[in-house]
C-alpha cells in the first residue's frame, strides 16, 4: 500500500509542476484546474467528473498513508505494571539506613521519576526488573544512605534512558560496583554523573579483567597530544582520561578483582603515565619560550624526576599527592643555558618546568584535578628553586641534610627521565642513604620525629583514631622499617627497597627482623592500608581519620568484609597495639623496657590513649 501511495504522490507532484511550469506542491482549489490535472494523470471524463474522481482516489491514498504513520509511531500499550511496594520505614532502618524517610523518598524518585519528568513505559519496565537487585546491593554496601543518594543523582543526571537501567538490571556485578562506588559520596560518583556513558565501559568483562600497566596507560594518554589540540584543552583531556582510568582501577578493587597491592601498583602506574604527559606539556612550553638547555659543549642538559613517599614506594591510592623532586645534569661549573631567543640557565629552565608541571596536573579546571604535586621534600631551601643539579643535590644532603631527609630517601625511586642520568642519580642517592650505617643513637632522633608527628598530625583522642599518624598506625611500620634499612642497608643491599612490604621481607632475609615479627608486620601493614583505602573511598574527612562515634566504623567494617562494627574496632585495636609494640622494641627500646606488663583492670594502651 505504501509503495502504491509513493508512486501516486510522486506522479501527482510531477504532473502538477508540469501544469504550472514551476515547483509547487499545492493542489489547485478550483474544479477546472483540478480537472486539467486529473486529465494529465490519465483520468477520463469531463473536467468536473475527472476532478471528482481524482479527489476520491487522492483522499483514499492519503488516508492510508496517515493510518500507517499513526500505527507505526503509536506507543504500544504496555501490560499493566504491578505497583512496586516501597519498604517501610522500620524495614529500612532495620537494614542499615540511618535516614529511612529520605531513603524512601529516593526510592520513590528512582521508581517513578522526578516531578514533571515521569518515566515512560519501557523505562518503568526496566526499573521493575532492577528494583529487587538494587535493594539487595544497597543492603550489602558499606553506606546504604549515601549509596542511595548518589545512585538517585546518577539516574537523574543520566536522564530517562532505558538503556542504562537495562544494562544494570542485566549485570548484577556492574550494579554492585556502582552501588559501592556511590557509597563513597561524590569522590568518584561525580565523574559518572557528568559522563554517564562511562558506565558501559565498566560493564565489559574483558576491560574489568585487564591489568592497567604503565605502557597501556601512557598509550591512553597519548590522545592528549592529538594534532591541533590547544594547551587548555590538553589539560582538560588529561584530567578526563586520568579520571576515567582511575574509575576503572577503583572499580576493579571494589569488586575484588585486584588486591590492595595491585590496586596501589595500578594507581602508581597511572600517576607515572600522567606525570609523563604533564612533564611533556611543561617541557614543550619551556622549549617554545626559551629553547633547549645545553652545556658549554653544546650537549643537551637532561633531567630526571625522583619520586619519594607513596609514589616512590608504589603505594599510591585515590587522593594521594605526588611527592617528587627534579634533578638535572650540569657536569661543568655552570648549569648550562638554553639556546632560544629568551635564554635562561638550566636551573631556571627546569625550576619553571616543575612549576608548569605542578599546574598542569594540580590546577583546578572545569574537569577537576589530575594529581596534586607536593615539592616540599625536594633538596634545598625554600629560595633555591624547584629543581637542582646533581652536584647541588649531593652537596645539600652532605652539608645540610638532616637525618629525616636521609630517611625520606629510603623511598626515592627514579620515575621519569634520562636513563644515563638516572643511573648516576640512583648511585648518588644510594651512597648518601646507605654509605655508612646509622648508629643506634640515631634511632632516638627518628623516634623523636615520629612522636612529634603523632602529636601534631595524628591528634588522636579516645574517640578519634588516625590510621596514618596515630599510635600503631601506618607511619609506625614505615618508620621502624626505614630505621632498620638505615642501620643494615650499608652491609645488605637486599634491604634497599622503596616499598615498605618489600623492605620488611628483605630485612627478614638478612636476619635484621625475626621472621615471625616480619610476617606479623607485613600482615598488619596490609590491614592498615586496607583501612586507609576504605576510609578514602568512603569519603572520610579528614583523610585517614576514624571517628568512633559516627557511622564510619560500621561502614569500614562492611567495606572490609568484617561482621560488625565491633569486630572491626577489635581487629584495629589488636593490630595497632602489636604494631606499636614492634615499633618501640626496634626504634625506642628504652620505652619498650619501661612499659610495665598490664595489671588486672589496667588494659594495654590503645589508639587515642
Amino acid at each position: 500500500a505504501l509503495s502504491h501511495a509513493l508512486v501516486h504522490l510522486r506522479t501527482v507532484e510531477h504532473r502538477l509542476q508540469l501544469l504550472h511550469e514551476f515547483q509547487t506542491h499545492t493542489l489547485p482549489d478550483d474544479a477546472p484546474a483540478l480537472g486539467r490535472l486529473a486529465r494529465r494523470l490519465g483520468i477520463e471524463g469531463s473536467p468536473a467528473a475527472a476532478a471528482r474522481t481524482f479527489r476520491a482516489r487522492h483522499r483514499a491514498v492519503t488516508a492510508a498513508v496517515h493510518h500507517a504513520f499513526v500505527e507505526f509511531f503509536r506507543e504500544r500499550a504496555a501490560p499493566a505494571r504491578r505497583r512496586l511496594r516501597l519498604p517501610g520505614l522500620v524495614a529500612l532502618r532495620a537494614t542499615g539506613f540511618t535516614d529511612p524517610e529520605r531513603a524512601r523518598q529516593n526510592l520513590r524518585l528512582i521508581l517513578e521519576g522526578r516531578p514533571l519528568v515521569p518515566y515512560a513505559g519501557a523505562l518503568g519496565a526496566a526499573l521493575e526488573r532492577l528494583y529487587p537487585s538494587l535493594l539487595d546491593a544497597l543492603w550489602k554496601c558499606p553506606d546504604p544512605d549515601e549509596a542511595l543518594n548518589q545512585f538517585e543523582r546518577f539516574l537523574s543526571a543520566a536522564g530517562p534512558r532505558a538503556g542504562y537501567i537495562e544494562l544494570l538490571a542485566d549485570n548484577p556485578r556492574l550494579l554492585e560496583g556502582l552501588v559501592r562506588l556511590c557509597a563513597g559520596g561524590d569522590l568518584l560518583t561525580q565523574l559518572l554523573i557528568t559522563q554517564p556513558e562511562l558506565l558501559a565501559s565498566l560493564a565489559d568483562p574483558a576491560a574489568l579483567a585487564r591489568r592497567r600497566t604503565r605502557a597501556g596507560l601512557r598509550a591512553a594518554l597519548a590522545a592528549v597530544f592529538a594534532p591541533g589540540t590547544a594547551p587548555a584543552e590538553r589539560r582538560e583531556r588529561l584530567r578526563r582520561i586520568k579520571q576515567a582510568e582511575e574509575l576503572t582501577i577503583v572499580w576493579r578493587y571494589l569488586l575484588g578483582v585486584t588486591t590492595i597491592e595491585r590496586y596501589a601498583h595500578e594507581m602508581t602506574a597511572l600517576a607515572e603515565a600522567t606525570l609523563a604527559a604533564g612533564w611533556l606539556m611543561a617541557l614543550g612550553a619551556q622549549v617554545e619560550r626559551h629553547g633547549v638547555p645545553r652545556d658549554d659543549a653544546g650537549r643537551f642538559v637532561s633531567a630526571v624526576i625522583v619520586g619519594v613517599g607513596k609514589l616512590g614506594g608504589r603505594e599510591l591510592t585515590t587522593g594521594s599527592d605526588l611527592d617528587l623532586f627534579v634533578v638535572f645534569d650540569a657536569p661543568g661549573s655552570r648549569d648550562g643555558v638554553t639556546d632560544g631567543e629568551a635564554p635562561v640557565d638550566a636551573h631556571t629552565f627546569y625550576s619553571r618546568a616543575v612549576e608548569r608541571l605542578a599546574g598542569a596536573l594540580g590546577d583546578i579546571t572545569p574537569a577537576g584535578v589530575a594529581f596534586a604535586v607536593d615539592l616540599r621534600l625536594r633538596p634545598g631551601s625554600k629560595g633555591s628553586g624547584f629543581a637542582a643539579s646533581l652536584d647541588a643535590t649531593e652537596r645539600y644532603y652532605e652539608d645540610h641534610g638532616d637525618l629525616w631527609e636521609r630517611q625520606t630517601l629510603t623511598r626515592a625511586r627514579l620515575v621519569l627521565g634520562d636513563r644515563g642520568l638516572g643511573r648516576r642519580v640512583r648511585g648518588t642517592l644510594r651512597r648518601l642513604v646507605y654509605g655508612a650505617p646509622l648508629p643506634r643513637s640515631g634511632l632516638k632522633e627518628i623516634g623523636e620525629v615520629r612522636t612529634r608527628m603523632e602529636l601534631e598530625l595524628g591528634k588522636e583522642t579516645p574517640g578519634r583514631w588516625h590510621v596514618k599518624f596515630g599510635r600503631g598506625g601506618l607511619v609506625d611500620v614505615e618508620f621502624l622499617t626505614q630505621a632498620l634499612q638505615l642501620v643494615h642497608g650499608a652491609e645488605h643491599p637486599d634491604v634497599r627497597r622503596t616499598s615498605t612490604a618489600a623492605a620488611i621481607a628483605g630485612l627478614a632475609r638478612v636476619g635484621a627482623l625475626p621472621a615471625t615479627t616480619a610476617a606479623r608486620l607485613t600482615d598488619d601493614y596490609r590491614f592498615l592500608r586496607q583501612v586507609s583505602t576504605a576510609l578514602r573511598l568512603l569519603g572520610a574527612r579528614p583523610t585517614d581519620t576514624l571517628e568512633l562515634a559516627g557511622p564510619m566504623p560500621a561502614r569500614a567494617a562492611s567495606a572490609l568484609g568484617l561482621a560488625s562494627r565491633e569486630a572491626f574496632l577489635t581487629a584495629y585495636r589488636e593490630r595497632a597495639t602489636a604494631v606499636r609494640a614492634a615499633y618501640d622494641e626496634i626504634v625506642w627500646p628504652e620505652r619498650a623496657r619501661r612499659r610495665e606488663a598490664p595489671r588486672a583492670g589496667h588494659p594495654r594502651p590503645e589508639p587515642g590513649s
